[in-house]
């Protein structure tokens, strides 16, 4: 309910650059790429099951008054071990529910996707730039959280 008034009161669109959407602010190393305002952040590792792996917490905000596509699936993701030997990772999907969206202008949104690994992970990269089609890339890079040591 207070969100709903504040909203009615100040409005609830996405503010071009201001990596916060009501009542939150945007975590994690942030970067703007065409109509997106993109932040990322390493969660805890998932140890579950098959599923075992890093995990990372996307956050978006259009800046634009059109849509703009979000891509979960097309970001380039490469884990980095213990030493320093790189490997792509692909998104834990068994139910094949990640695709290409359309973001309404001005609106934000948020997903969090883990990442399977056989071996340990002391860092992950991943192209920010992809989430929105665009190019060059825009490596973000993430070491493991702390007291983790490198997930499997």
């Amino acid at each position: 309910m207070r969100v709903a008034l504040v909203c009615a009161l100040v409005g609830c669109a996405y503010q071009p650059g201001s990596f916060a959407h009501a009542p939150h602010d945007f975590v994690g190393q942030r970067v703007t790429v065409g109509c997106l305002d993109i932040a990322v952040e390493r969660r805890a590792d998932l140890v579950a099951g098959p599923a075992i792996g890093p995990v990372l917490g996307y956050q978006f905000g259009n800046r634009c008054d059109r849509p703009a596509v979000v891509d979960l699936a097309a970001v380039a993701v490469i884990g980095r071990n213990p030493q320093g030997a790189g490997a792509a990772l692909r998104a834990y999907d068994p139910r094949h529910e990640i695709r290409p969206a359309a973001l309404d202008g001005r609106s934000a949104g948020a997903e969090v996707v883990a990442y399977a690994s056989d071996a340990p992970v002391a860092e992950v990269c991943a192209d920010a730039a992809a989430l929105a089609h665009a190019a060059p890339p825009r490596w973000l890079c993430f070491a493991a959280p702390a007291g983790a040591g490198g997930s499997r």
